[in-house]
């Protein structure tokens, strides 16, 4: 059996470059997918809720689950649901089936994410900021490249589900990984204290307002990532060629930005990187918004540098403060994230059906400038409680 983190953490960075793939995938293939089962936008958005809508349900089922199993076998349980998936995604005409099948993915994606970032904080307790951001910098790298892949198979007039096949045979490669893996169980006290700081966590108003800045930040982003392709063609004018190019160059700017957070997240406070990549992240979606052609599309690009370490670093904030019930506090965190997305991009799907798809795009906008808002409302608080955390870990060790 393999037990060594450095090991183990290869293919658990891996494990969530492809869900990221999966995500690129799905918003370079909308337009498509929406041609092929002859859906308006708000009925394409709508079934991108219900993956979304999954992903939230399977976070907190996943992250509950990870205070009290092995973290490695969730994970190797969510690369099996969303590589089964994959393989079928395009073969089937009916609406309801294809609805069955995105929530089936939607849900290896939610596992996937809550017990990779459970089991690397467990994994590297000693630097829970940088190997966040590594593991997500991941995310954005095999992001980046996914959208062009699916270009060049269009260009070639290549099925597109050919990519979809691609990414499931790796996804089962990851999980025969797995099946060789050992990491302990995450908690050998009783249950009873189990609920008990699960229900300080529910109780404490620093985790709620970091739900919401989840929910409306890296909602947002998630908004963008899907829904970014539309977008483009029907509010902009660029061609899908071209869209897909700049959803590129968005997972580009999230790759480096998390790269950069990595860097300073032992430099600098978390909270503070926090605040300034919310301003970075409106400012971009503000441009992306109200401007016209390739400056919009540029603004959309480099907006991901905004979004680019939100989600990490608020994974690496919520790990230091509630360290005791990582599991359930990542869990539920990243279980906010999509439902936040959900809503927004129903909302966003909503208001381009009946006004326009520029008019609908305002929604993801609202959701970042919330998100600052309430950051901005708890910053000093957060900031402190930070501080005395990491000073409370630091007397723990010596």
């Amino acid at each position: 059996m393999l037990k060594k983190r450095s090991i183990i953490a290869v293919p658990t960075f891996i494990s969530l470059g492809l869900m990221g793939s999966f995500h690129a995938f799905w918003g370079t293939t909308l337009p498509l997918l929406r041609s092929s089962l002859d859906l308006n936008i708000e009925q394409a958005t709508v079934l991108t809720a219900y993956n979304l809508a999954a992903q939230a349900i399977a976070c907190v089922l996943g992250g509950l689950l990870c205070d009290l199993i092995r973290r490695d076998k969730i994970l190797l349980i969510g690369c099996l649901l969303l590589g089964s998936g994959v393989f079928i995604l395009g073969e089937v005409q009916s609406y309801v089936a294809n609805v069955v099948l995105i929530f089936w993915m939607g849900f290896g994606c939610g596992l996937m994410l809550s017990s990779s970032n459970a089991l690397l904080v467990g994994l590297f307790s000693d630097c829970k900021g940088s190997i966040l951001n590594i593991h997500h910098s991941v995310y954005g790298a095999v992001s980046l490249t996914s959208p062009l892949v699916m270009a060049y198979l269009l260009q070639n007039e290549i099925s597109w589900q050919f990519g979809y096949s691609g990414l499931g045979w790796l996804l089962m490669a990851v999980c025969i990984f797995f099946l060789f893996t050992r990491v302990p169980t995450a908690r050998s006290n009783e249950r009873t204290s189990f609920l008990k700081d699960a229900g300080r966590l529910f109780n404490g108003s620093n985790f709620r307002s970091l739900l919401l800045i989840a929910t409306f930040a890296v909602g947002a982003q998630i908004a963008v990532m899907f829904l970014a392709v539309t977008y483009l063609m029907e509010a902009k004018g660029l061609h899908i060629i071209q869209a897909s190019g700049v959803l590129s160059a968005f997972f580009v700017c999230i790759f480096a930005g998390r790269l950069i957070c990595s860097w300073l997240a032992v430099r600098m406070a978390t909270a503070r990187i926090i605040l300034i990549l919310l301003f970075l992240q409106l400012a971009g979606l503000l441009v992306a918004w109200q401007a016209t052609g390739w400056i919009s599309a540029a603004a959309l690009a480099i907006s991901g540098l905004g979004c680019s370490g939100i989600f990490p670093s608020l994974l690496a904030l919520t790990g230091t403060l509630f360290f005791e019930v990582a599991g359930t506090s990542l869990g539920v965190l990243a279980a906010m994230n999509w439902i936040g997305g959900m809503i927004i991009v129903w909302m966003a799907g909503f208001l381009s059906q009946r006004v326009s798809v520029q008019f609908g795009f305002v929604a993801i906008v609202l959701a970042s400038l919330a998100g600052v808002v309430v950051h901005l409302l708890k910053y000093k608080t957060f900031l402190h409680a930070e501080t005395e955390a990491v000073i409370a870990t630091e007397n723990v060790d010596n």
